[in-house]
């Protein structure tokens, strides 16, 4: 191809790219990306999950909100997977493993949702340091970005978990919970 640069952006491939500004040259770096990649595509079928257990609880509000936050880790997934394509890298979206998600109240789906997105968000702080300490600005930036709106979706969990802990202190049953959840999302999107 000419006119174009090549850069190495993986360990074992040496690809084209018109745009070096933005390549990936740190070895590693695309393999991690990818996994965090993963991370997020593995949460979005967890929340699907656990939409699927609230649905069947006619917990509509609950399920609701967990399908957007599957939209949203989709979302930060496919921006991963679009950086690392103009990036000249080759992602790879890798099948999950399903494991069973059981509930017996709404603290213990809160809890799994906080644990998980503890882990995507710890994963994705080590990526963003590890950019750092390589001066891979490109990425660094990118990842600040994704960063913080994984901060403020833990805000969010963690605002809902206290919540929901509330609830149940205060003698709501489960669906009064769902309902009252409900209105603070709302609210919060409004």
């Amino acid at each position: 191809m000419v006119g174009s640069y090549y850069a190495l952006c993986d360990v074992t491939r040496v690809v084209p790219t018109s745009n070096k500004d933005i390549c990936m040259a740190v070895p590693g770096m695309v393999q991690k990306l990818n996994a965090q990649m993963n991370l997020e595509f593995s949460a979005s079928n967890h929340y699907l999950r656990l939409s699927e257990w609230c649905s069947e609880h006619r917990l509509n509000g609950t399920a609701t909100f967990l399908r957007s936050r599957a939209q949203s880790s989709v979302t930060q997934m496919m921006r991963v997977f679009d950086y690392m394509k103009k990036s000249g890298a080759y992602p790879v979206v890798k099948a999950f493993e399903t494991c069973e998600d059981k509930c017996a109240t709404l603290e213990d789906l809160f809890l799994k949702t906080l644990e998980d997105h503890h882990q995507r968000a710890s994963t994705l702080s080590e990526l963003t340091e590890q950019a750092k300490v390589l001066h891979d600005d490109s990425t660094l930036s990118f990842l600040n970005a994704l960063e913080e709106e994984q901060e403020q979706d833990g805000i969010l969990l963690k605002t809902i978990l206290d919540e929901v802990r509330s609830a149940r202190k205060a003698g709501l049953c489960i669906q009064q919970t769902d309902q009252h959840l409900l209105n603070i999302v709302s609210q919060q999107h409004h």
